[in-house]
C-alpha cells in the first residue's frame, strides 16, 4: 500500500514538474573506485528529453575507459557503453519512474576512473512553453515587437557569455581534478620508493658492519670461511 502511494505522489510531482516546463541539471564530477560501480537515479517523465554527456578524464595507471548503462524505471538498458572513453546521447523517455544511470569500474582491477557527466531532463514542449510565457507577460506593452526584439538581443548576449563563462570554468575544473590526481599519484611513488631505498641503505649498512666484525673475529666461522677465500 505504501509502494501505490508513493508511486502515485511521484507522478504527481511528475506531472506538476512537466507542466511548469523546468529544467533538471545536473553536472558532476565522479570518483569511480577499481571493481566497483557508482549508480544514479533520477525522476523523468514520459515525453521528457533525457540529455547525457560523459567523458573519462583520468584513467590511473591504465586506460582512461569506463562501462556506462542507463535503464528505464523497468530497467531495461537504454544505453549500454562498454569500454569507452567518453559518450554523448538523446533519447525520449517512454515511461515515468525512476531512471538509473550507472558507471561501471569493475573492468578495472587496480584503476581509480575520474568521469565528468552532465545530465539534463527537458520537457518536450519546454520551448515553446517558455516562448508563450514570455508573449503574455509581455503583451500590455504597446511597443512590444521592439522591446522584445530588444530584450531578445539582450537575454542572448548574456546567454552566450553565461554559457562561455561555464565551459571555462568546467574546464579549469576538469584540469584542476586531472593535475590534482596526477600530482597525488607521483607524491606516493616518490614516499614508496624513498622508503625502499631507506630500507636498503639499513640492510646494506648492517650487513657491512657483520662482514667488518666477522673478519676480526678470529674464532667465529665466518673469519674461517673468509680465511679460505
Amino acid at each position: 500500500m505504501l509502494q501505490i502511494v508513493g508511486m502515485l505522489l511521484l507522478l504527481l510531482m511528475l506531472m506538476a514538474a512537466g507542466g511548469q516546463a523546468e529544467i533538471s541539471r545536473h553536472r558532476l564530477t565522479i570518483f569511480a573506485e577499481a571493481g566497483r560501480m557508482e549508480c544514479y537515479h533520477q525522476a523523468v517523465a514520459a515525453t521528457e528529453h533525457i540529455m547525457l554527456e560523459y567523458q573519462v578524464i583520468y584513467g590511473g595507471q591504465g586506460e582512461a575507459h569506463i562501462n556506462c548503462n542507463l535503464m528505464d524505471p523497468l530497467r531495461r538498458l537504454l544505453i549500454t557503453d562498454h569500454k569507452q572513453g567518453q559518450g554523448k546521447y538523446q533519447l525520449v523517455a517512454n515511461e515515468t519512474g525512476i531512471y538509473k544511470l550507472c558507471f561501471d569500474n569493475t573492468i578495472s582491477t587496480f584503476n581509480q576512473k575520474i568521469v565528468v557527466f552532465n545530465l539534463e531532463i527537458l520537457a518536450a514542449n519546454h520551448e515553446e512553453l517558455e516562448r508563450q510565457k514570455t508573449i503574455k507577460e509581455m503583451n500590455t506593452d504597446y511597443q512590444f515587437d521592439r522591446t522584445y526584439s530588444h530584450i531578445d538581443d539582450y537575454v542572448t548576449k548574456i546567454t552566450v557569455n553565461l554559457m562561455r563563462s561555464r565551459q571555462s570554468q568546467d574546464y579549469i575544473r576538469t584540469l584542476e581534478a586531472k593535475d590534482r590526481k596526477v600530482a597525488e599519484s607521483n607524491f606516493t611513488l616518490v614516499n614508496n620508493w624513498s622508503a625502499a631505498q631507506f630500507i636498503a641503505m639499513i640492510i646494506v649498512g648492517m650487513l657491512q658492519v657483520f662482514m667488518l666484525r666477522s673478519i676480526f673475529n678470529t674464532d667465529g666461522r665466518f673469519y674461517k670461511f673468509w680465511k679460505k677465500i
